[in-house]
């Protein structure tokens, strides 16, 4: 009698929200391992630091869109039919501008060919329009059924790449298409997966633009900086050792990736819930918040100790025996996953509180003390670009520190020009 209640509630969470935003992490994480182990495989070290570079503009075009039109979609009222045409239009236009910069950036680099370049920027548009999607299942709290997305993504990018590399060489460029039709079946199942209401069309109107911008705005600045400052320390190893270097720092994530992706999952599911329960007492949310970020350290922490006591056996499984990984590489990434673990919940909880511009202004500071340091010790002090990811994790751990003890405090919040307490009534009041 005594055992039937623990094992249901043991199926409960093996089954509940929280699993199924980690799950939909894992399947979207997976099609992008794939395209880098590829890459490292059939390019070797340089390829794959090119690729990533590419890969990190996607990320960071994608971010600007999640917080602008993602994250407002799903705090604010989307189904207010003003909002919801704002959203609509927002989403147009940085789709639209994320295609011409992606253009512009692989016209600029001359090392790509013009069907890299045109897959770069197809790439681009297909991410951001399947990040939207997916942030929409979230918002419905449909987390496993972002498992059904992603796979489906990840089957298509599989085919491409299986494909093109029987009919031809490996190239940049069947990379990035794999990546292109990757994305864009997920969108498609995606958008098929919405409830109804979700799906209705609204017609792209300006009236509550500044609405959404009073908290997306914020927002999209914040998420802008931290794949920012990430691809911004691979661009200053790209001038201290070159490409190949990048590669190796890149081929080192990647093991590191499962602790990322617990990070990423279970953060995306604490945001859409701190948005559910925003108007909760302050002291409450925070308590969740530690007890997030505690599991998710400890979680980050065992992963990356794993994978680099991993490294010599599976390091040739990653490079294909065409460059070393290196350990302390790999620890870096581990620490660096520990300390997005340590700030997550803390930042998401007090942007969805009313306190997105503070955190903002932590970011930006966090993030600049990183990649000073980085750039002081790759560029300066001709130091090993294996200790980046080290440096990176630096502000992120104190920032983290000061979102707790200052943003979170028991006082009451929305001291700024951004939203308040609660982001969807004020932007409600804001309309016209």
């Amino acid at each position: 009698m005594s055992r039937t209640p623990g094992l249901a509630a043991v199926a409960q969470r093996l089954t509940g929200p929280a699993m199924g935003a980690l799950a939909g992490q894992v399947t979207l994480a997976a099609g992008s391992l794939l395209l880098q182990v590829a890459a490292a495989r059939a390019l070797g070290a340089e390829g794959l630091g090119t690729y990533a570079l590419l890969f990190s503009a996607i990320v960071v075009f994608t971010a600007v869109s999640t917080g602008l039109v993602g994250d407002s979609l799903t705090v604010l009222d989307r189904h207010e039919p003003r909002i919801r045409s704002a959203l609509v239009l927002l989403a147009g236009v940085m789709t639209g501008a994320a295609a011409v910069l992606a253009l512009l950036l692989g016209l600029w680099w001359d090392q790509l060919s013009a069907g890299a370049v045109a897959w770069f920027a197809a790439a681009t548009v297909a991410f951001i329009l399947a990040d939207l999607t997916r942030r929409l299942l979230m918002a419905v709290h449909r987390f496993w059924q972002l498992v059904a997305v992603d796979l489906a993504g990840l089957a298509a990018a599989v085919g491409v790449v299986a494909v093109s590399w029987l009919l031809t060489e490996p190239k940049l460029a069947h990379l990035l298409a794999a990546l292109a039709a990757g994305q864009a079946v997920a969108a498609l199942v995606a958008w098929r997966l919405l409830p109804p209401a979700e799906r209705t069309r609204a017609r792209p109107r300006t009236g509550a633009v500044r609405a959404v911008l009073g908290f997306g705005g914020w927002r999209a600045m914040q998420q802008f900086v931290r794949p920012t400052s990430l691809s911004t320390a691979r661009w200053l190893v790209l001038v201290a050792a070159g490409t190949a270097a990048v590669g190796e720092l890149e081929a080192a994530r990647v093991f590191v990736a499962p602790a990322m992706i617990l990070i990423q999952g279970l953060g995306s599911f604490l945001f859409a819930t701190y948005a559910s329960d925003q108007h909760r007492p302050v002291a409450e949310m925070r308590a969740r918040a530690d007890r997030a970020a505690a599991g998710l350290l400890i979680g980050a922490v065992t992963i990356g100790a794993a994978a680099w006591a991993l490294t010599p056996l599976l390091g040739g499984l990653i490079s294909g025996g065409r460059f070393e990984i290196a350990p302390l590489a790999v620890l870096g990434w581990t620490a660096y996953a520990a300390s997005c673990a340590a700030v997550l919940p803390y930042g998401s909880l007090a942007a969805v509180r009313g306190e997105a511009a503070q955190v903002l202004i932590l970011r930006v500071v966090d993030s600049a003390l990183s990649l000073g340091a980085v750039a002081l010790a790759v560029l300066v002090l001709g130091a090993d670009p294996a200790i980046t990811p080290w440096l990176l994790g630096l502000g992120s751990f104190l920032g983290g520190l000061v979102c707790r003890q200052f943003l979170l405090a028991d006082r009451p919040v929305g001291r700024h020009t951004g939203p308040t307490r609660s982001p969807a009534r004020s932007a409600a009041r804001s309309l016209p």
